[in-house]
């Protein structure tokens, strides 16, 4: 039985995880920015000159998927790119004004999805689920470090 209601919850997981990306992306359609990059473009906002590899490396994607979405959002006129005086490999990527107002955009956006996906809950409801949470991205990346010190065959 608890290896069925584990299953259940890792389902559950998924559903919630596809469901915030369809009201994401439903949400932002009418922006011209896609959902990934809006993601993007928010931890830019938070994270002044940021380097390309720097933005690969803190949000666990690939240099491509950063490359082909900045090209995207240069394009739009929401970020600039510029040499690295010191690295002529890096790219200092810097937010411009049209992209810090799609920011505060975007803040709005996700403070109302927030408030919609945990509607009826009390506050001790989301402290509990937060601390769950935790526990289990935890346990999640104590399992992924375990397999790291693995031999591989």
């Amino acid at each position: 039985m608890e290896k069925e209601i584990q299953h259940q919850i890792i389902d559950l997981f998924r559903q919630m995880d596809q469901a915030l990306k369809r009201v994401i992306s439903r949400k932002v359609a009418d922006t011209g920015i896609y959902r990934s990059q809006h993601r993007l473009l928010m931890f830019l906002g938070k994270h002044l000159e940021c380097s390309q590899t720097e933005l690969a490396e803190k949000m666990d994607i690939s240099p491509a998927a950063v490359a082909v979405s900045l090209k995207k959002l240069e394009k739009g006129g929401y970020i600039n790119r510029q040499c690295n005086a010191d690295d002529n490999r890096a790219n200092q990527v810097e937010v411009t004004d049209k992209g810090k107002r799609a920011i505060d955009v975007s803040i709005c956006y996700f403070q109302e999805i927030e408030a919609a996906m945990f509607k009826n809950f009390s506050s001790l409801e989301m402290e509990e689920l937060r601390h769950y949470l935790e526990r289990i991205i935890q346990n999640g990346e104590d399992y992924y470090q375990s397999l790291l010190s693995e031999p591989k065959e």
